[in-house]
Parts: structure tokens; sequence; C-alpha cells
């Protein structure tokens, strides 16, 4: 199919999330800056403005790479991504900081593996399940090999640790496994099994204990040291922020109050100065990204460029659910990112590489459209949506000349 123009709607609430990240980090990290950092009240701005900017440039490239290119050098990426986060984990290499180790490369320029596994495991599955689509039903042949894959990955990343990246590892590639047409009871069998596999990773590591009961008991005194405190200041900026918030740059909770409130927490700085309203048009641009991303899933006739347009726009979606989850008390804290809005260098410019393969297969997607397909016995023409295979079967049709038939519905 002929490449045309991007989903510019998308490109907008990109650029419109981005711009509105890095807002929400100055007013978040002005104080901190200064009375932590010792810097002047724009260095945690600054920073990401370099990050958004070099991203949204390696977005504009991905932009204009085709989705073959991704299908081509899908093993040789899935072996990349799968060395990185193994890389990681050994001392010397891997950068340790605050008791984990997720940082590789030199220390002016970290970058997190485990972020690139996330979209290197979406491209890895799209190829797979697009060359052996004959094997997806079966049990055996179907979902156990990808699924090495995708466990290694998990492991190693939970390992350095980071429990909430690969719990979101995990839930996009079970996304992109389930919409590549694995059936519904081996879904329900690996919920079984991956079920006590998490359950044991959270009780034989004290501090995910430690989470876990401040995410049950978020008031009580004797874990305030440890999490309870943040959990507790983020639902008082949520509660103080009302309907109209406090007013961009008027927060209480960024003098010191949150720690680190320009990182996972800035939904609650967000609510704080802008209130329910200001969520709620946050939430509504993550909507439009995430529908303009399913809707072109639908409309790309090509297998593996569809299953990898439903893996990142899964990735986010799951991004957001799982940072305001933890923000808001609903979830357990677990250190994801929100998604373009959360001050970090490797997240903010991984998902905007991933937003420019996503703009790419926008390029590629079929146009929405009717066609006449068939002329009744009484010279009446019935007029039929078309999916995405039936476009493409008519205009093969119609571009060799032939008669079109009636399509069963």
């Amino acid at each position: 199919m002929q490449r045309h123009k991007p989903d510019f709607i998308l490109l907008i609430i990109i650029l419109s999330l981005v711009a509105f990240g890095l807002v929400m980090v100055y007013s978040a990290s002005m104080v901190w800056a200064i009375k932590v950092n010792g810097t002047s009240p724009s260095y945690f701005f600054e920073h990401q403005l370099l990050t958004a900017i070099a991203g949204v440039l390696m977005m504009t490239i991905l932009m204009n790479v085709p989705y073959t290119f991704w299908m081509k050098h899908a093993r040789g990426i899935s072996i990349l991504t799968l060395l990185g986060v193994f890389c990681v984990l050994i001392p010397g290499i891997g950068h340790k900081a605050q008791g984990v180790r997720r940082w590789i490369g030199p220390v002016s320029l970290h970058m997190q593996p485990s972020e690139i596994a996330l979209v290197g495991i979406v491209i890895y599955l799209a190829y797979i399940y697009s060359k052996n689509r004959q094997k997806v039903q079966s049990f055996s042949r179907g979902v156990i090999p990808p699924l090495v894959m995708v466990g290694a990955q998990f492991v190693f990343i939970i390992l350095e640790p980071d429990m909430g990246t690969a719990v979101l590892f995990l839930a996009t590639s079970l996304t992109v496994m389930f919409a590549a047409g694995i059936r519904k009871r081996h879904v329900v069998m690996l919920s079984f099994i991956m079920a006590p596999i998490l359950a044991a990773f959270i009780w034989f590591e004290h501090y995910r204990n430690i989470r876990l009961l401040v995410f049950l008991h978020p008031w009580d005194p004797a874990y305030t040291n440890d999490g309870g405190y943040q959990l507790q200041q983020s639902l008082i900026a949520i509660f103080h922020g009302g309907l109209f918030g406090s007013g961009l740059g008027q927060g209480v909770e960024p003098f010191l109050y949150l720690p680190i409130p320009y990182a996972d927490f800035i939904f609650s700085i967000i609510v704080e100065e802008l209130g329910l309203l200001g969520a709620l048009v946050l939430f509504a641009f993550y909507s439009v990204l995430i529908w303009r991303g399913i809707r072109i899933a639908q409309k790309l006739e090509n297998r593996f460029a569809s299953l990898l347009a439903i893996g990142i726009s899964s990735m986010v979606g799951f991004g957001v659910l799982i940072n305001v989850g933890a923000v808001t008390g609903l979830l357990p804290v677990t250190g994801i990112p929100l998604p373009f809005i959360s001050y970090g260098g490797t997240a903010l410019f991984v998902k905007l590489c991933a937003m420019g393969i996503l703009l790419s297969l926008s390029r590629y997607t079929l146009s929405e459209h009717t066609a006449y397909l068939h002329t009744s016995a009484n010279n009446k023409v019935r007029q039929l949506p078309l999916t995405s295979q039936r476009v493409a079967s008519a205009e093969r049709r119609n571009n060799h000349g032939k008669s079109t038939h009636t399509f069963r519905r």
C-alpha cells in the first residue's frame, strides 16, 4: 500500500502531553531544585526539555521509517533487549543507586534497558504471531515459545528490582498475545500460573511486603517511614485540589512535603494545582491517544503492523492506569512514571520513539470509505461497510477491472 500522511490528531495529542509534562515538571520541581539540589529552579525542567527535544526529533525520524524495518530486525531487537536487561544486573556494567540496579551507560547519560525492553517485546511478539499465525491457538507451539522470551526478560527486570516495570511488561505482553488470537482458556491458564509467581516475588522481598502493607494501611503511623508518608501526602494533595485546584505553581506539596514530586507522583501535583477538571482533561488526552492507536490497529491490513500498534497503545494505557492507581492509593506503589509527564530521561525518550513507530504505522492505514459491491436483482445498490480485508479485496478487484461480489456479513 502507498504511504500517506500520518495521523495528525495523534501527533497533536502527543506534543500536547509532552508540553504539559514540561510545564508540570517545572511547577513541581522548582522548590526541590533550589532547596535539595542547590541548583537553579529550572534545573529539572532544563534536563527534561533536552530529553523532550531529542525524543521529538527521534519521533520525527521514526515516523518516516516503514514498519517493515521493525519486522525485518525483530529477532535482533529482541536479543539486544534481552542482553540489555541482563547486563544491567552485572556489577561494573549496571549502575546502582538507592539500592536498585536499573541503569546502564556513563553517569552523565544513564538509560534504563527495562524501558527499551517494553517496546522490544512488543516488536518481538508482533513478529512471532504474524509469522506463526497457524500455531497461535496451540499452547505448546503458540504460547510457550514466545512466553520463554517474555519470562526471561520479566525475571531480569524484577531482579533489578523493578516490580512496576515488570508488571507493565507482563501486562503489555499478554495484551499482544491475546490480540494475536491465543485461546481464552490459555489466558486463564497463564493467569493462574503468573499469580503465584508474582505473589512469591512479593513475599520473598521485604520492601515489596512493606509496599503492600502501606497500600492496605496507608494511614498507619508504623509505616510512615517506609513509604506511607509519600502516599499520605499524595492523598492530601489530591484532596486539597478539589474541583478547580489551587492554581498552577500555587500548590503546597511541592514545598518539600511530597518527596520527589516531579517524578512518579506528579499526578498528585496536577490534581492539587489544576483540580479534578485538570485531571479529567489529562485523562481525555490519554483516552484520545489510546483510541487513535486502537483505530490505527483496526485499519492496518498487515498483521504485524496491527499487533505492533495494539502493543504500543496498551503500553501507554497500562502505564497510565498503574501510575494513577498507585498515586491515588488504589494500587500498591510501583514506581511507574506517568507517560510523557513524569520527570525521567529514558522513559520520555523511549515513549516518544514508540510514538514515532505508531505514527509511522498510521501512514499505512486503509482509508475509511464504503464501496458499492453488489447490485441486486431490483437494481438497488447495497452499501456495506468494509473491514480492512474487505477494502483491500475490493481495491484489488477494482484495479484489475473485475466485477465485484457480495461480501457476507
